[in-house]
């Protein structure tokens, strides 16, 4: 619970009560010595010199209160000062936008530029993906010695125009692009790649077209051919089929890819779900 605390602040009450008191004292006093001497006035000696301490004593106390008020209008009128041009430097600001402000928004506008990423591969292109060995980092490899490596494993039976190459560094892959079925199976083939003078082991597969979605799939007999998954595996969601299958290495779990939009919650093998 947030408690508002009222602060007290300097109170001016004793000031005008003295104010008062001493303006009524004045006021007395100078009535005082507006009227004529009287004899005893003149006789008693101790009471004019009475008379002259006190009004030394008013005059030391007013003079305190007139410094002390001055110190604060100054503060204050220092403080308002300074808080005047903070407002004017920032109005400047917004109202001149040429210089700082374009300047600004342009460096704004150059990062936003700058973390944009690459225009996406032709959707209908069939992309393959080629994945290095541990060792070998792709992101510290020009684009340009990759596309001629891997012409060159292809026995230079096509060109650079047959196919868009981009290294994706996040994963350390390179993605090849192709609409020509041939170029595609020549590029799924490539096992090695020679770069720099040294020859780099990768592994080729087909990347999974769009609209294309992934499951597994446990409890399966290890050793399971990918003929047979691809036969007994059904699925009962509308708009869902299942596209291949295979087994995960020499475990008990399958990899099944589909067609359609939905993931399947289960699939049957054999009437088994």
């Amino acid at each position: 619970m947030e408690v508002d605390e009222a602060y007290p602040g300097p109170s001016r009450a004793p000031e005008s009560l003295t104010a008062d008191t001493d303006a009524s004292g004045v006021s007395s006093r100078q009535a005082k010595d507006d009227e004529p001497a009287s004899v005893d006035a003149t006789l008693g000696n101790e009471t004019g010199d009475a008379t002259c301490s006190e009004r030394h004593g008013w005059t030391e106390d007013a003079w305190h209160t007139v410094l002390s008020r001055r110190q604060k209008k100054n503060q204050l009128k220092k403080q308002r000062s300074q808080m005047e041009k903070a407002v004017k430097a920032n109005e400047k600001f917004e109202s001149d936008p040429p210089a700082e402000k374009q300047k600004h928004e342009a460096t704004q506008g150059f990062r936003r530029r700058k973390r944009r990423g690459p225009p996406p591969l032709p959707k209908e292109d069939i992309k393959i993906i080629l994945r290095p060995h541990k060792g070998l980092w792709v992101k510290n490899i020009l684009g340009l010695e990759l596309s001629r490596a891997v012409i060159d494993a292809c026995q230079r039976s096509f060109n650079g125009n047959d196919f868009l190459l981009r290294v994706h560094p996040g994963s350390n892959i390179v993605i090849l692009s192709t609409p020509s079925m041939e170029v595609a199976s020549r590029l799924r083939g490539i096992s090695q790649l020679k770069i720099r003078g040294q020859i780099h082991a990768f592994n080729a597969y087909v990347a999974d077209p769009e609209g294309v979605l992934r499951g597994i799939v446990h409890g399966i007999p290890a050793g399971t051919s990918q003929d047979e998954l691809k036969e007994n595996l059904r699925v009962r969601t509308q708009g869902v089929n299942i596209e291949r299958a295979r087994m995960l290495g020499s475990s008990k779990t399958a990899i099944i890819t589909f067609t359609g939009n939905v993931l399947p919650r289960s699939v049957y093998i054999m009437g088994a779900e």
